[in-house]
Formats: structure tokens, sequence, C-alpha cells
């Protein structure tokens, strides 16, 4: 921040994308018992509760207990969460973020459509979290791997003799790079702060150090859009394990939420693209947020 700015920062917007059970409920879980607890130091604090504080609460209960949070449903989702923030500098922040069901984003991309109260979000939103999950990512088919009565059909929506579903055939960073490209438009290509988090990062951070290496390899697509349009799009990588471990069943709850009693946010993992490690899952929130703040000051 600048020396001498203000600490009241005003109004932050941070729009939350991410298709089904992509991990953004699972993050404003564990980011909302971060906020509220006070035993481990995190660089963002709740000052005030304002908007749906039972939604917060409950989610922040449903976390610490080690259950599996509910994945957010088009009758269930937020569409705009509140939150008074105070930092560790004692700026504060009123963030504004919405809690969509993934089946919203979904729909967008299948029906090239979005209501007037969303794109308004858009617009307005002055930075944005795109969440991934490694075991739901549809990698692209290679032509040359498609059955060759498909690859010779003139039948553009037909493979492999079916009616083409674009949400089961359309790669991932197809799907991804479309709903950017329509957030882009909707803001007349004006720059904005885009944080990509690669979810459950427990599952793959033996294999990857760090998130945008994975994004590199598993979203190509996706990841040559972000560079090559890194005029327009300021972009932070991300892996968030939310949650610490596995919550299928019972006893792996019991045992995950046992081993991180005295320190529960130790569950927490968080990578920053430099690869520095931390229990901080505000972090990436908090980067958003003075990420908007150093745009202003350009």
């Amino acid at each position: 921040f600048m020396e001498g700015q203000d600490h009241m920062m005003g109004t932050r917007s941070c729009f939350i994308v991410g298709f089904p059970s992509a991990g953004k409920t699972s993050f404003l879980a564990a980011l909302a018992y971060s906020l509220e607890q006070r035993e481990t130091p995190t660089r963002l604090k709740w000052e005030q509760f304002s908007g749906n504080q039972q939604y917060l609460v409950k989610l922040a209960e449903t976390w610490c207990a080690g259950s599996q949070v509910p994945r957010t449903m088009l009758n269930t989702q937020q569409d705009a969460l509140h939150l008074g923030l105070i930092d560790t500098d004692g700026s504060t922040y009123d963030v504004t973020f919405p809690d969509l069901s993934g089946e919203t984003f979904q729909a967008q991309y299948i029906d090239r459509e979005i209501r007037q109260s969303l794109a308004k979000m858009v617009r307005d939103s002055g930075s944005f979290l795109l969440f991934l999950n490694p075991e739901k990512i549809i990698e692209p088919t290679l032509i040359t791997n498609l059955p060759s009565n498909t690859r010779h059909s003139e039948d553009a929506e037909s493979i492999e003799g079916r009616k083409r579903n674009p949400l089961d055939d359309d790669s991932t960073a197809a799907q991804l790079v479309v709903l950017l490209q329509d957030f882009l438009a909707l803001r007349n290509w004006q720059r904005f702060q885009l944080g990509v988090v690669v979810s459950a990062w427990d599952i793959v951070k033996d294999d990857y150090r760090l998130p945008q290496d994975f994004v590199k390899q598993h979203l190509p697509l996706l990841w040559q859009y972000l560079v090559s349009n890194s005029d327009v799009l300021f972009t932070r990588y991300y892996g968030v394990s939310a949650q610490g471990g596995s919550l299928q069943s019972p006893e792996e709850a019991e045992c995950l939420v046992e081993q991180f009693e005295d320190q529960p946010l130790h569950r927490i993992l968080v990578v920053n693209e430099s690869g520095i490690v931390s229990h901080d899952i505000t972090l990436p929130l908090w980067e958003m947020m003075g990420a908007q703040t150093e745009d202003e000051t350009l």
C-alpha cells in the first residue's frame, strides 16, 4: 500500500467462479472459520459481521467439525455475501462476493446468456477467483484419438454415434476460456485481477510444486489464454487444500480433525505461485484486495 494512504480502503468486490465441485464453498467455509477464530494469526480478520451472518457461521462450524461442506445448489446460492474485514496493517475492507452454484456458470456456457443482476456483478467486481478441481478436469481429446467414422462424419453435433453434450465433451479449459471471454466483454475489456485456485491441492502436491505448473500441464488452452491476455488479465496462481485431506468417510474425517485438534488451521494448505507454503487461507483474498488498490493508484 502507498505510504500515508488512508486505512479505509472502501468497498472491494471479488467474484468467485467455478463449475460444480470446484471447491468454492469449501474455500468459503475454511475462510469463514479462519476469519472468526483468534488463536492463529491470519492476514485478514472479521472487523464486523454484515450480510448473511448465519450462513457464514454455519459454514465455519461445518468446516471445524470436519464435515463435508454441502455443495452450493441453485436454490441455496448467495448472490451477495458481505464481509467487514481488517488486515494486520489496520486497513479495513468492505468485501462483497457471491457464493453461486457451479450450475449457474454451466448454464451460462451452454445457453450463452447471463442474467442482468449477474452481469452487473461481473462489471462491478475488481477481482475474480477462478476455482479448479484436479479431479473434475475434462482434458481435450485429440482428433487423432477419435474413431475414423467420427472424424469423417459431417454431423458436428454427433460424437461416436451419440449427441454431443457440451459439458461432458468440451474440455474444461475451453469452457473456462469462454467464461473469461464473456467477463472481459461485459467489462469492455478493462483489466481485472484474476486468482486461479487449484483446489484439493493435497491430491497433487507430490507431483507439482507450483500451481501454475499444474494449469500449464492439464489446461494448456487456459494457460495460453491467460498468458496471451496478460495485459487485461493480471493473474496469480494458488494451490489450496481447504479441508486438508479426505473427508470421504467418517473415519477419515475424525482422524483429520483429531490430528489438528490443537491447531485446526494447520489443516489448511495454501501454496502461492512462488512455492511459499502457508496455512492462511485469507491470503488469496487479501492479495486480490491489495491488487485492486494498486490498480487504483496507477
